[in-house]
């Protein structure tokens, strides 16, 4: 293909922006490759479907999928599948590497049985980045010397996102983190809403500004605590039923609730500027519709947990 403006364009969900910044780290070094969360701004002003499209259809001598359920299904990922698609048709399916990256996911029926398949867990990153080059190298491609100027900029790209992400993580951000943890226990809420009618499973859900309550025969309860040095969300399942506003309740026989576990998360930024959660320094990136999603499948499981174990929860309430 001549002439491209990437050697290589990524295609990835959000939850695998880490991967897919290691890749782009380290191919850029000598490689022009199209990874969004570092080229939003070459897409501000223009038609965004439309400048997702042009990477994966025409303007890259590599595309490379890094495949797990449900890409492909999501808004910008169905319109990058179908790009991949054109383009393969267009000039050749030689240029797709398609990683995957869970092998118990089921591959789409459209990616033909060849070379163009390659499976992260036994090629690792090392591998997965020497597979790459050579396909740009077969494709026309040169693996350009890493410059000062090159590096520099790698360095200044790298210096603004670690400092967006201290300030989100500063006694400053509070009012931030505040109205995206409202926006959480929202989603969580309606969650239990959908639970409660579908699957006939009665689950309470209160909440205020810093908590919110999900209840059943055991409760779950995510905080949000604000300190002088930062914000953090803490996620704590109990073995018994927790009383909701003015309510008393009193155990028998066998004391007061437990809490059988616990965990934290933190605010975070993303690449794409899109605020989010890790639950540790270098866990997978939550948006809060993702984590609003395991919290309630979580406390689902504890519901399944103190029914295994017989518990009765809360035998009286006043």
């Amino acid at each position: 293909m001549e002439p491209a403006q990437y050697d290589v364009a990524l295609s990835f969900l959000a939850t695998d922006q880490p991967i897919a910044a290691a890749l782009f780290d380290r191919l850029s070094e000598g490689l022009h490759v199209f990874f969004f969360p570092r080229n939003q701004e070459e897409l501000a002003g223009t038609d965004g479907m439309e400048s997702m499209r042009t990477p994966f259809l025409d303007d890259s001598r590599v595309v490379v999928v890094l495949y797990r359920e449900p890409w492909g299904q999501t808004p910008w990922t169905r319109v990058e599948q179908t790009a991949i698609q054109d383009g393969c048709l267009k000039h050749g399916w030689h240029r797709l590497i398609f990683v995957t990256l869970d092998e118990t996911n089921t591959l789409p029926k459209w990616l033909p049985m060849t070379h163009v398949r390659l499976n992260y867990a036994e090629y690792g990153l090392e591998q997965t980045i020497g597979a790459i080059k050579n396909r740009v190298q077969e494709a026309g491609g040169v693996l350009a010397p890493l410059t000062p100027a090159k590096r520099a900029e790698q360095y200044r790209l790298e210096a603004d996102y670690a400092r967006d992400r201290s300030k989100l993580r500063s006694p400053d951000s509070n009012q931030i983190v505040s109205q995206y943890v409202a926006e959480l226990f929202e989603a969580v809420q309606r969650l239990c809403a959908e639970v409660t009618v579908a699957q006939n499973i009665p689950v309470e859900c209160s909440k205020d500004a810093l908590q919110c309550h999900l209840r059943s025969r055991a409760s779950l309860v995510v905080s949000l605590r604000c300190s002088y040095s930062a914000c953090e969300l803490m996620v704590r399942e109990f073995d018994k039923r927790l009383p909701m506003g003015n309510e008393q309740h009193l155990y028998y026989p066998d004391g007061d609730p437990k809490v059988l576990r616990e965990s934290k998360y933190l605010p975070d930024l993303n690449r794409a500027r899109e605020f989010g959660w890790t639950e540790y320094e270098g866990a997978p990136f939550l948006s809060s519709s993702s984590l609003a999603d395991r919290i309630v499948i979580q406390f689902i499981d504890l519901l399944d947990k103190v029914n295994r174990r017989g518990g009765r929860g809360a035998l009286f309430s006043a």
